[in-house]
Order: C-alpha cells, then sequence, then structure tokens
C-alpha cells in the first residue's frame, strides 16, 4: 500500500487551522511532522493527519 501525502493547501481540507497554528502544533509536537518530499516542497503522511484528527474529535 503506497502512503498518500497532503500538502499544504490539501491539508486545509482535514484540518481546519491556519498555518501559524498548525506550526506552534507541530513544534509543541501535538500535530504530524512535516516530511521533506523535495528540495522545495513539503507535505504530510494523510495516514497521520487522519488520526491525529480522528483523536482531536474524540477529545
Amino acid at each position: 500500500m503506497t502512503e498518500q501525502y497532503v500538502d499544504k493547501k490539501g491539508l486545509k481540507q482535514y484540518v481546519p487551522l491556519s498555518e501559524v497554528s498548525i506550526w506552534r502544533l507541530e513544534r509543541d509536537g501535538k500535530f504530524p511532522k512535516r516530511r521533506q518530499i523535495s528540495k522545495r516542497r513539503v507535505a504530510w503522511l494523510l495516514s497521520e493527519v487522519m488520526e491525529w484528527a480522528k483523536t482531536q474529535q474524540q477529545a
């Protein structure tokens, strides 16, 4: 099974937070870390983002 990645623009479909809020959560270890997929591009693993979103709904 191939992992799917979601870029910054696509992330907004799953996480209704600002870029700054996401960055702060990442910094504090409370959001999945972005992955460097090329020299100038980052993305998040969709499975990690979905798991994070599920835990937020339960809280």
